[in-house]
C-alpha cells in the first residue's frame, strides 16, 4: 500500500487542527429541514392569531379609504406602518426559527467560532482548483441531491394539487374567510409533507457529510509518524534517552552494592544485594538485584568491595521476584534472610 494513501484514522490533534480552521461535519440540508419544520409548526399553532391580526390591519386601512388622501408622504407612511405591523406579527416566528437553527447547528458542530472559512487563500482563486471543485465527487453529489429534491417536491406538489381539485371548484360557495382558511390549511398540509421529505433528505445528507468529513481528515502513515515525532519526540531520541536513564539507574544501583551486608545468589542466574541496619530499618532492604549478566556485574562489584556472597538459590529467586530495589523484604522471608545475615555476622566475628 503506498505511503501517500490516507488509510489512518485522524488523531485528536488532527481533529482539533481542522476544527480550528472551521472544518466540521455538518449538513445544511438537515439545518434547513428542521428550521423549515419548526417554522411550519409555529405558524400552524399561531395561524388563528395571525389571521386575526392581519384581518384587523386590513379592516383598519380599508375602512379609512374614504378619508385617505393619496400623496407621496401619506402612501409612504401607510407602507411603513403596514411593514411594521407585519414585522411585529412575524417577529415571534422569526425569533423561534432563529433559536431552533442555532440549536441544530450547535448539536452538529458544538460551540465553534473560526475565521478560517473567511480567511483569504490563494487556492480559492486558483482556476485549476476551482475546476477540480466543480467536477469533484462532492459537487456531483450536491447536483444529484438538488435534482432529487426538485423532482420529489414537484411530484408532491402535483399530487397535492390533483387531490384538492374538487375542493377548489366548490370554493365559489364559501365566504372570503373560508377561502383564506382553505388556502392556508392547504399550504400548511403540503408544507408538512414537504417537511417530512426534507427531514429524511437532511438526515441522509448528514450521514453522508459525516462520512466524507472522516474520509477527508484521514492521515497517511507518514503524517502519523511526523505527528508522533512532534508530540512525543523522535523515536530514536526517545530510545537513546531511555537507554541513558537505564545506564544511570544501573550506575546508581552498582554504587549501592558497596553498602550491602550480603549478596544472595543462586549462583548463576540471580543476584540480590541486601542491607540491614537494626537501629534505622524495620527489615532488610534490597539495594540491587539482577539476572544473568547484571547478576554477574553485581557479584563482581561485591567482590571488589569485599561484600560476602552467599549461595541460596530459592531465597535469591524469591527476593528477585518479590522485592523491588529500595523496598523492604516481606515478612515471610524474614526467617530465611535472618539466617543468612546471622551466618555473615558470625563469619565477620571469626
Amino acid at each position: 500500500m503506498p505511503d501517500g494513501e490516507r488509510t489512518e484514522q485522524a488523531t485528536p490533534r488532527r481533529r482539533e487542527e481542522v476544527r480550528k480552521k472551521g472544518q466540521v461535519a455538518q449538513s445544511l440540508e438537515l439545518l434547513s429541514a428542521i428550521t423549515f419544520i419548526a417554522g411550519i409548526m409555529i405558524i400552524g399553532s399561531l395561524i388563528h392569531t395571525i389571521y386575526i391580526q392581519i384581518s384587523s390591519i386590513l379592516v383598519r386601512y380599508l375602512s379609512n379609504m374614504n378619508v385617505f388622501t393619496l400623496t407621496v408622504q401619506s402612501t409612504r407612511k401607510v407602507i411603513q406602518d403596514i411593514v411594521y405591523n407585519f414585522f411585529i406579527i412575524l417577529l415571534p416566528i422569526l425569533g423561534i426559527v432563529f433559536i431552533v437553527s442555532l440549536l441544530v447547528g450547535f448539536v452538529q458542530t458544538g460551540f465553534l467560532f473560526s475565521s478560517g472559512p473567511i480567511t483569504p487563500e490563494l487556492s480559492r482563486i486558483n482556476p485549476l482548483a476551482g475546476l477540480r471543485r466543480i467536477f469533484s465527487k462532492r459537487s456531483l453529489v450536491e447536483l444529484l441531491k438538488s435534482i432529487v429534491k426538485i423532482a420529489i417536491l414537484g411530484f408532491l406538489g402535483y399530487s397535492f394539487v390533483q387531490g384538492m381539485e374538487r375542493d377548489v371548484f366548490s370554493l365559489w360557495k364559501v365566504s372570503l374567510s373560508g377561502i383564506l382558511q382553505f388556502i392556508t390549511g392547504s399550504i400548511l398540509r403540503f408544507s408538512q409533507e414537504a417537511g417530512i421529505f426534507l427531514l429524511v433528505l437532511g438526515l441522509a445528507d448528514y450521514l453522508f457529510q459525516r462520512r466524507e468529513f472522516e474520509s477527508n481528515i484521514r492521515m497517511t502513515k507518514e503524517e502519523l509518524k511526523e505527528e508522533l515525532k512532534e508530540t512525543e519526540g523522535d523515536p530514536l531520541i526517545r530510545s537513546r534517552i531511555k537507554q541513558k536513564q537505564r545506564e544511570l539507574a544501573t550506575r546508581r544501583m552498582m554504587q549501592e552494592v558497596r553498602k550491602a551486608d550480603v549478596i544472595v545468589t543462586n549462583p548463576t542466574e540471580y543476584a540480590v544485594a541486601l542491607k540491614y541496619e537494626p537501629k534505622t530499618m524495620k527489615a532488610p532492604v534490597v539495594l540491587a538485584k539482577g539476572v544473568r549478566l547484571m547478576a554477574q556485574r553485581i557479584k563482581i562489584e561485591g567482590r571488589r568491595w569485599n561484600v560476602p556472597i552467599i549461595v541460596n538459590p530459592p531465597l535469591a529467586q524469591m527476593l528477585y521476584k518479590l522485592v523491588d530495589i529500595g523496598e523492604e523484604i516481606p515478612p515471610r522471608l524474614y526467617q530465611a534472610v535472618a539466617e543468612v545475615l546471622a551466618y555473615v555476622y558470625r563469619r565477620r566475628r571469626s
